[in-house]
């Protein structure tokens, strides 16, 4: 508050004087104490020039809930070769539990090439789940999973439960199990995956144009894929068959197969997606099928 002190409110003198010694600060001109009894913020050190101040200056990196401690430990200095250092260890089972969960978080999240703030924010859910008692007598790595599911399904960040199971100690079943526990403890509410967060990621893995990737979001729009998951569907089928019929509305035909392949899901729900995306948008799509898997157009509106 002091240092937005500028002008003197008696006589608006800009002549205002702190006093560390008497703790004021007072103006110059009329005398009058503005403020008493200040408290130093400043370091308890004296530096006598900008060198001086610069090696004496202790700073760390900030807060960070990914970091067992929340990064505010005091690190010992570093003894001569030769001077063993006494190290007294009193972390109890659960400061244990918490960092080994953080280093899960970490690992996991870098594998799957998710930022810091899921990261951070998975970190935060862990501790609330802790703190509410969830964590004791069940698998660390399952709550892990399923906590960095649902931190990506709250941050938009299109990643399903088969990629999250891939780089977890745990599989699949255990891992939606966990996902649908903590949902009920923690009384957390999703809203319906968005089919069309996960078309760009899968576009560029299959290859295709930017002009694919649109003229899919925009089938997804238009059929109002949210609803959609509301039902029963799953966003990687509607977002498989989404992209299959822009695919071959654009000239740049995959197969059922290679799509199902990329996006980790089946050709009968490729096939099954798309017959009802072509009815539900007035598409006359012939859903025959060779053995290659591939599908005939027979009159598709543009969209």
């Amino acid at each position: 508050m002091t240092n937005r002190i500028r002008n003197c409110p008696e006589c608006g003198s800009k002549n205002v004087v702190s006093d560390s010694r008497h703790a004021e600060l007072y103006c110059a001109d009329c005398g009058m104490v503005i403020a008493e009894n200040l408290v130093d913020i400043g370091p308890e050190w004296r530096a006598f020039d900008a060198e001086q101040a610069s090696r004496r200056t202790r700073t760390g990196p900030g807060m960070s809930y990914r970091i067992h401690d929340k990064g505010l430990s005091t690190p010992t200095p570093v003894m001569p070769p030769g001077i063993r250092r006494v190290r007294w260890v009193n972390i109890d089972s659960n400061e244990k539990t918490l960092t080994f969960a953080l280093v899960e978080i970490d690992r996991m999240a870098c594998a799957l090439k998710l930022p810091a703030n899921i990261r951070e924010a998975t970190s935060v859910l862990y501790r609330r789940a802790a703190k509410e008692k969830l964590i004791k007598g069940r698998s660390i790595e399952e709550l892990v999973s399923a906590m960095l599911y649902i931190v990506c399904r709250q941050y938009n960040v299109p990643r399903t439960l088969k990629e999250i199971a891939e780089v977890s100690r745990s599989p699949l079943k255990k891992i939606r199990r966990a996902y649908i526990f903590l949902l009920r403890k923690l009384e957390i509410k999703l809203a319906p995956a968005d089919p069309s967060l996960f078309i760009p990621r899968f576009c560029s893995e299959l290859g295709l144009s930017p002009a694919i990737r649109e003229r899919a979001i925009d089938i997804i729009k238009k059929d109002k894929g949210v609803e959609i998951a509301t039902k029963g569907w799953g966003p990687i089928g509607t977002a498989a068959a989404a992209i299959y019929i822009a695919a071959i509305l654009g000239g740049e035909y995959r197969t059922e197969k290679e799509i199902a392949h990329a996006m980790g899901t089946t050709e009968i729900t490729i096939r099954n997606r798309y017959k009802e995306l072509g009815k539900r948008l007035d598409l006359k799509i012939d859903g025959t099928s060779s053995r290659e898997g591939k599908g005939e157009v027979c009159a598709m509106e543009s969209l």
